[in-house]
């Protein structure tokens, strides 16, 4: 159990200090520790009967009712406040607070408010609230609370000190006797005002000690009979200050003092520290006016900060505004950052910054080396929790840095991605700041036993101060995680469309895939078909020589089988340039003569129209376009070979192909005499894979199929027009095509 009487305080360990079990109060007025329920007294200060016609032995145990006059109780001492309470007809203020379920007590002497007092006060505070309204700015309206508290307490000196990063203070505004040195523009180290007393000064905001040599008074009995622990009274007005903080004030010549806490937002902010040469108490009444005094300069403090704040975010979110515009740019992220008239470095009061997105690296401005920067990102991602982090001084941080402090004292570092190491750095470079102490912060002295006591000195001590850069503000640090959402958000949409665009492309592969296999089916299928007719021609004409042989038989044979066997190498030429190109892209455009293809047809399938007797007829308004050959050949082959297939026994075969134009679409048709078909029970099947309608020897289902998919792929549409023992055209349809020059 941690017991204050236990405790040697020093330098050493004033952070820890159990000031809250202090068991002593100061003797300007006397303590009551009550039950909270039977408000029966358990400790009482030892000075009771110096208040009381009452000794100590006499409260302990007593109920508060059995102490106070009968009817004369006339608050609920459970509720917390001050009060006016009369005991055995002499009249007290009381202070009450409930702590650690203990209710605790404390009565110093009344002391009259008279009118005169009560006006003149009000006169102050109302020219005090006219006299802050004309200000706009942190020192002047500190000085002018700081004259008007002197005015009202009647001390030699008010301070009006602020808290650093660092819980270091310094002193923004004084009003003084003219005997006292200032202290203005002063700075005092944190170990002045320990983590305790800091905690004290947020929770309690008025503390005085009207005389540090006074003699302390001790709570009887020290340990708390019910808890058996000692009671915290770190809330007491009368509550005795730590020795260590009593000798800190005597070194500094002073007497008396009161101070009040400045509160900012619910946040410590400063201290009013106030010195008196002489002891000296204030009543309840001034020092409940003086605290509304600084309440009402915590909201001025507030005021003027959030105007300055409102105004200098309102500029960074225009210039934030500007560059995320920029990054969502064709720009791009690192681009729009760094090049435009706006940049990152126009963002923050940093002079330098770097980007580092990709694997890539933007820097802008002052910055350290680039190996340093990635030096000093790999660092973060390894030490740095996740967020934002802001320094002044880095090569506290990470020694490693002191070698480019003259760049880069402070860092203001936003994670964009740990994993990747990217980041968003801004830098500011060092700056040599001459600080004016009140006394060498670093000389302590040491006493009797070796403790290490308060400085005794207060004479001004100037320290220089490097490896700093100016402090990063919340303006600073608050734009900067806007711009990083917004820039994440630009960059999360980016992949999002990057990512769309990948599906398109992949759909698109695949249906690209789809098409090449496909293409090589209908590679296969031309291969297979349209090189039966010239195979089975070349058999015809073998036959025809072994069942009449002769010379002249022998050349005409010999001659039409060179003239089919070029036209199959010509056709396979075309194959090879196709596969060659492994159908990456569209098969190739080429111009083609419509008489040159009819004619080579007439020859792939000379044999069959001799021995036919079938004739191949042109009529052709348009001889020449742009066309992949090798599908057109086949088409036209295939419609030449289902004419020849599907011949009429009764009448000579006449095949007639004719091509035409209306507007921009070319009409491509094959018609025949043959015995035509049924199109009523037969058109919806027509062009089905292996659908045969005409049983014959050479009827495979392929053709039509082979001839609808190459039509397709070429955009066109094939209409088809057949009567029954009449003969049938079909017709291939192809919109902007385009034409050779001479068939414009």
């Amino acid at each position: 159990m941690q017991n204050y009487h236990h405790h040697q305080v020093d330098l050493t360990n004033c952070d820890n200090e159990p000031i809250h079990q202090i068991g002593q109060i100061q003797p300007y007025g006397f303590l009551f520790i009550l039950h909270k329920d039977s408000l029966e007294v358990e400790q009482a200060s030892k000075n009771v009967q110096e208040f009381l016609p009452y000794p100590l032995e006499d409260v302990l145990g007593k109920t508060l009712s059995e102490l106070v006059a009968p009817g004369r109780l006339e608050f609920n001492p459970t509720e917390p406040g001050t009060y006016f309470l009369s005991i055995q007809g002499v009249l007290f203020t009381v202070h009450v607070h409930l702590s650690e379920e203990k209710l605790i007590l404390e009565g110093e002497p009344y002391v009259p408010y008279p009118d005169t007092e009560k006006l003149r006060h009000n006169s102050i505070l109302c020219q005090l609230y006219d006299q802050l309204n004309k200000l706009d700015a942190l020192e002047p309206v500190a000085l002018a609370v700081a004259h008007t508290l002197r005015e009202v307490l009647q001390y030699d000196r008010v301070d009006i000190t602020r808290f650093d990063e660092e819980w270091n203070t310094d002193v923004i505004a004084e009003s003084r006797s003219a005997h006292l040195s200032s202290f203005e523009g002063h700075h005092f180290p944190a170990t002045d005002i320990p983590a305790p007393a800091r905690e004290l000064l947020r929770q309690k905001h008025v503390r005085q000690i009207p005389n540090v040599n006074a003699r302390a008074v001790e709570i009887s009995p020290y340990l708390n009979p019910g808890t058996g622990a000692p009671a915290n009274i770190l809330r007491s007005e009368l509550r005795n200050p730590s020795e260590i903080h009593l000798e800190y004030i005597r070194n500094t010549g002073v007497s008396a003092t009161i101070s009040f806490s400045i509160i900012v937002k619910n946040q410590l902010w400063g201290v009013v520290a106030c010195h008196h040469v002489e002891p000296v108490f204030i009543d309840v009444w001034r020092r409940q006016l003086c605290d509304l005094m600084c309440k009402t300069l915590g909201n001025a403090i507030a005021a003027i900060q959030e105007k300055r704040d409102i105004a200098q975010f309102n500029q960074y979110k225009q210039v934030e505004q500007a560059l995320v515009q920029y990054a969502d740019s064709t720009l791009g992220l690192s681009r729009g950052l760094s090049t435009q008239e706006l940049t990152l470095l126009d963002l923050t009061g940093g002079h330098g910054a770097a980007l580092v997105l990709d694997g890539e690296m933007t820097m802008l401005g002052v910055t350290p080396p680039e190996e340093q920067v990635r030096q000093l990102i790999k660092w973060l991602s390894g030490h740095v929790p996740e967020g934002v982090f802001a320094t002044r001084q880095l090569s506290a941080h990470w020694p490693e840095a002191a070698p480019f402090q003259e760049q880069a004292s402070g860092l203001l570092a936003l994670e964009i991605s740990r994993y990747n190491q990217e980041y968003l750095l801004f830098f500011k470079p060092e700056i040599t700041e001459t600080r004016i102490w009140a006394g060498n912060p670093e000389k302590p002295m040491l006493g009797q036993g070796l403790h290490i006591h308060p400085r005794k000195s207060f004479e001004e001590w100037v320290e220089v101060i490097k490896g700093k850069s100016q402090p990063w503000n919340v303006n600073e640090v608050d734009i900067a995680q806007v711009l990083l959402k917004d820039l994440i958000a630009i960059r999360l949409r980016n992949q999002a469309q990057d990512l769309q665009t990948l599906n398109e492309e992949l759909l698109l592969n695949a249906e690209q895939l789809r098409t090449k296999n496909a293409q090589l089916e209908d590679f296969a299928y031309i291969i297979s078909h349209n090189l039966r007719s010239p195979l089975a021609n070349i058999k015809s004409l073998y036959q025809f020589y072994v069942e009449e042989p002769g010379e002249e038989t022998s050349a005409y044979v010999m001659d039409s089988i060179k003239q089919v066997s070029d036209n199959i190498m010509a056709t396979l030429d075309d194959l090879n340039v196709i596969l060659e190109t492994h159908l990456v892209q569209q098969l190739p455009q080429e111009e083609v003569n419509l008489e040159e293809l009819i004619q080579k047809e007439k020859e792939n399938l000379a044999a069959v129209l001799e021995q036919t007797q079938a004739q191949v007829v042109q009529d052709l308004q348009v001889s020449s376009i742009f066309m992949p050959k090798l599908y057109l050949e086949s088409i036209l082959h295939n419609f030449i070979s289902n004419a020849l297939k599907y011949r009429s026994p009764q009448r000579q075969p006449v095949i007639t192909v004719k091509s035409w134009r209306t507007g921009s679409t070319l009409h491509l048709a094959v018609q025949d005499n043959g015995i035509g078909m049924d199109l009523d029970k037969m058109g919806s099947k027509l062009f089905g894979l292996y659908k045969v309608f005409h049983r014959t020897e050479h009827s495979k289902g392929l053709g039509l199929y082979l001839t609808k998919m190459q039509v397709k792929a070429l955009g066109g549409t094939i209409t088809v027009d057949s009567q029954p023992g009449e003969g049938t055209t079909f017709t291939v349809h192809f919109n902007q095509i385009e034409y050779s020059p001479e068939a414009r």
